[in-house]
């Protein structure tokens, strides 16, 4: 049976309506009841496809396909909004609404209504989506993805491959943002230099030429850079240490003076 439409609108502002004459709404109802099962069979169980005859609130479902809500066909009205008469509140289709069944399952629903040729509605075609699965899915995702100390933090580049990468990357590391928009400058260079040399960095064969790689610098100014670095460290633990070293030699220039006096 074809189906003719005619456009219906109440105003110039309202959205533009289809309506069905009574003759053409058992060949709508039954369309719909097919899209239902096609829509329901492609998207899996996670979907029901309601199709609602809103003339009769007692037995309005015509067509489900689908088992989300427990309904069958010959369920009434979900819910009082939905009685001739109140569902002509609705101006527009109802979407992405959130819905909770009676056993407490929390659904994504969305209402497409169905008009007679006067503009009422006289029924509606109903889209629930269980969308737990899927935030179960997400929220394993997410956990996965988290940054190692927390999702503000930078993520850390790792798994040299070799000596000459690992230095690379502990340079690079060590420069961090410094050098992205302006030329180092020599303490920074050395700073550089001296937290290298105290990760160990120089300990490995032919880091010093990586290193000067990436710093932009010759071997031998990293070696320079680096006895600077060395010099500025024992300088900020020598007062403490000095003293002690000039006791130690004090006390072994008197113990060979009395072992020296002892042998005449």
């Amino acid at each position: 049976m074809a189906v003719k439409a005619e456009a219906v609108s109440d105003s110039d502002e309202a959205p533009r309506r289809i309506g069905f004459s009574p003759e053409q709404l058992p060949a709508v109802f039954e369309l719909l009841g097919r899209i239902a099962t096609a829509a329901v069979t492609t998207v899996g169980a996670d979907c029901e496809v309601v199709v609602h005859d809103l003339r009769e609130p007692a037995h309005s479902v015509v067509a489900i396909s689908g088992s989300l809500t427990g309904r069958q066909v010959g369920a009434p009205v979900p819910d009082p909004a939905l009685m001739p008469g109140v569902v002509d509140a609705f101006t527009r289709d109802d979407l992405r609404r959130q819905a909770r069944t009676p056993s407490g399952r929390e659904l994504l629903s969305s209402t497409s209504w169905i008009r007679d040729m006067d503009g009422h509605i006289v029924g509606a075609v109903c889209i629930n989506i269980d969308q737990a699965e899927l935030r179960r899915a997400r929220d394993s995702i997410d956990r996965r993805l988290v940054d190692a100390d927390g999702p503000e933090d930078e993520p850390l580049t790792t798994f040299a491959t070799d000596i000459s990468h690992f230095a690379s990357l502990a340079t690079r590391d060590a420069i961090g943002a410094a050098s992205s928009t302006r030329r180092l400058t020599r303490p920074e260079l050395v700073a550089i230099v001296g937290h290298l040399d105290s990760a160990g960095v120089f300990s490995l064969r032919g880091a010093a030429r990586t290193v000067g790689q990436e710093l932009g610098l010759s071997r031998a100014s990293v070696y320079g850079y680096l006895r600077e670095a060395r010099a500025d460290a024992i300088g900020s633990i020598g007062p403490s240490l000095r003293p002690v070293r000039h006791r130690r030699a004090r006390s072994a220039a008197k113990d060979k003076r009395v072992h020296a006096g002892s042998n005449a």
